[in-house]
Formats: C-alpha cells, structure tokens, sequence
C-alpha cells in the first residue's frame, strides 16, 4: 500500500515541478531525449547543418528520475553520433529536488509503519544468550543463559513489525502459516508483532519490511539493514510439564506495543529459559516427561540430564 501512495506521489510531485518551469518548447519535428544531469538546467538542441544553441532555462517536460547522468564531455559525444534533428533536454533542478522529497518522504513512512521493533537489554547480550537445541520435546531451538542472572534482569522486549492483527492473518498468514507460531498478539487482538521475513519463516535477525511489500522488503535488506534486530528471544519455549515452571514473565505495554521479558527468579548458567505463553495457546502435543532444561559448562550443545 505505502509502495502505490509513494508511486503516485513521485508521478505527481514530477509532473507539478516540470508544469512550474519555463514554457520554452522544442520544435515539434525534433525528436525529444530526457536525461538527469545534476549540472544547472539547460536546453540543448540540435539542428541540421550542425548548428548548436543553448538556451538556459528548466525544462518544461515530464521526465523520470534516475534514468541517466551526463557530463558536458558525454553531451557533446552524444550529439555528434546523432545526425537526425534531435533535441536532448537536461534534466531540471527542480524536478530533483521534488523527486528528492519525495523519496525522503517514502523512507519516513518506511521508518513509522514498516521498521523492525525490540531490542536487547541483557547485560553483554551476545554472549550471554544462546540459542541451541531445546530439551522440549519436539520444539526445535530453545534459549538458554551462558551466565547466572538475578530474579527483575530484563532480556529486552519482542522483536517484530508491527501489524495490524486483521491483516496479518488475513494475508501473511494465509500464505504462510508458519509465521503465527512466532508472532506476538496483543491481549487487545488489535496488533501483532511478526519477527518473520517475507516468507513467514524465522531468522537469526528481523529486519522489517512490510508484509508482500517487495520495495519495502528491498530497502530494509539495503540502505536500512542497520536496524535489523535480533530475534534470540523468539526462541524461548514453554515449559512442558514437569520441567519446573517458567523463569520468564512478559509484560504488554498497549501504548508503545512492546512486550518486556523479566527474568522472573533466579536463573542459572547453563538453564533454559521457559515463558508461559497463555491460556489460549494449543498445547495439545506436548510431551508429559519432565527435562531438566541444562547445558553444561562448555557450551557446546551436550546437555546435562
């Protein structure tokens, strides 16, 4: 949706700038070529017999950004190789500084509807959570502490795009319907948090986008991938029963739309880290036997029973 606004925001922001310049036209016999040349605007033409003339002034023609650029050498090049009666016009000022704007404004609404939300806030984060197998029967990867922590330590808050709950399982979720397991409804089933990328699946970094929105997804994978987040806390399980309850609380903040995980006790080096995920969640293939949720010292996957 951004993308379509956007779209015709660029068309309408080029097409008012080139209507505001100066109504010097070309002959209509001439053929019409529209460059963008950062240079200040000037029509060239050229006729038969080679004859040259300059005339400064903006272009009064619709043109397109981002199609070329030409320097004074390659002007000259260009109207040498083209024999026929052909009028090159230079792409005005203008119209750049519209299409500019225009594009800053589609990366702010890029920035407020589509980036990546959630954060970190355990101390040294990167060493100190890791992801490996989960001792949850069938649950794939799970979340464990490589360091004791204190009972009131805040992991971060959800990682995710926020999206309105409706359209996300109408759309996203219809395509792919692995991405509900990882996302996060707020008790008000107004919004979702979806950590997932364009596909539905789960990555070791969210990096926002909207949802089916392949300008969106493109620029939060370039010139945005600095606020990717990471999704390590998306890998907290539940606990099945018999594995000694949960040590994580989550707590909704419906103002902002984030969700904070606490460590609810005491949480020692090595134990996996377990989150009561509701009433309304299925818990229908749970496992009964009980784990004891330890690595051991070495870190490297090998679990103490």
């Amino acid at each position: 949706m951004i993308s379509f606004v956007m779209s015709f925001a660029i068309l309408a922001a080029s097409f008012a700038a080139a209507k505001s310049s100066s109504t010097t036209t070309a002959a209509s016999h001439h053929k019409i070529i529209a460059f963008v040349n950062p240079s200040p605007t000037s029509l060239i033409f050229k006729q038969h017999h080679q004859r040259h003339y300059e005339h400064t002034s903006s272009s009064p023609l619709f043109a397109i950004p981002g199609v070329s650029s030409l320097t004074p050498e390659t002007t000259t090049t260009f109207l040498q190789q083209h024999h026929s009666s052909t009028t090159l016009i230079l792409f005005p000022q203008n119209i750049i500084a519209a299409s500019s704007s225009v594009t800053l404004t589609y990366l702010s609404l890029l920035l407020a509807f589509d980036r990546p939300r959630g954060r970190l806030s355990i101390p040294d984060a990167s060493n100190s959570l890791v992801v490996n197998q989960s001792r949850v029967p069938n649950a794939g990867l799970g979340l464990f502490l490589s360091k004791s922590y204190p009972e009131g330590t805040v992991l971060g808050t959800y990682p995710g795009v926020l999206r309105p709950a409706g359209q996300f399982y109408s759309t996203k979720c219809r395509m792919y319907p692995q991405a509900v397991g990882y996302s996060w409804r707020f008790t008000d089933s107004k919004y979702v948090l979806d950590p997932t990328d364009d596909k539905g699946n789960m990555n070791n970094f969210c990096f926002g986008g909207g949802s089916g929105d392949v300008l969106s997804n493109l620029a939060f994978k370039t010139i945005l991938s600095f606020m990717k987040v990471g999704t390590e806390l998306t890998r907290i399980n539940e606990p099945p029963i018999g594995a000694g309850g949960c040590n994580v609380s989550a707590r909704e903040n419906l103002e902002t739309r984030e969700v904070v995980f606490t460590l609810c006790r005491d949480v020692f080096k090595g134990e996996e880290l377990f989150l009561d995920y509701g009433l309304d969640y299925d818990r229908s293939g749970y496992a009964p036997r009980p784990v004891s949720g330890m690595i051991n010292d070495d870190g490297n996957g090998t679990y103490l029973r």
